[in-house]
């Protein structure tokens, strides 16, 4: 298991590092995954994305507030309950999101260029698994 939590540990550092280095107008590798999961789900509420990611109501609004800081998520006009406000992503939100996702996917291909296209399912399935058993543990 160390070899294990060793090699996840660079993994994870290398990823953050080559994610986030060079800076990305109002995002980082905090606020990434809150723009992406409202993105993903077309409307979130802060409740919602404070549940999803194990923080409390504030921690998840002052991320939130980053984003909205930035112009890339808002409330969604009309809302049907106006005690409880979902947010979207903004379409510059959506445009970022994108951009950020084509880098990560072309560095990642580029790592995996001299794997198989087998071994690439293989680790995606295990990768999927390791989350799918991280996930039961939160």
């Amino acid at each position: 298991m160390t070899e294990l939590e060793q090699q996840l540990t660079l993994f994870a550092r290398k990823a953050v590092w080559r994610s986030w280095s060079r800076g990305y107008q109002g995002l980082d590798h905090i606020t990434y995954p809150y723009l992406a999961a409202v993105a993903l789900q077309g409307e979130s509420r802060v409740a919602d994305l404070a549940k999803r990611f194990a923080v409390d109501k504030s921690t998840a609004s002052r991320h939130v507030a980053k984003l909205q800081a930035a112009g890339l998520v808002k409330p969604v006009e009309n809302p049907p309950d106006a005690r409880s406000i979902p947010l979207c992503a903004t379409a510059a939100g959506m445009r970022l999101l994108a951009d950020v996702q084509a880098e990560r996917a072309a560095w990642l291909r580029a790592a995996l260029a001299d794997w198989d296209e087998e071994d690439q399912r293989v680790l995606a399935t295990l990768m999927a698994r390791l989350n799918s058993g991280l996930e039961s543990t939160l």
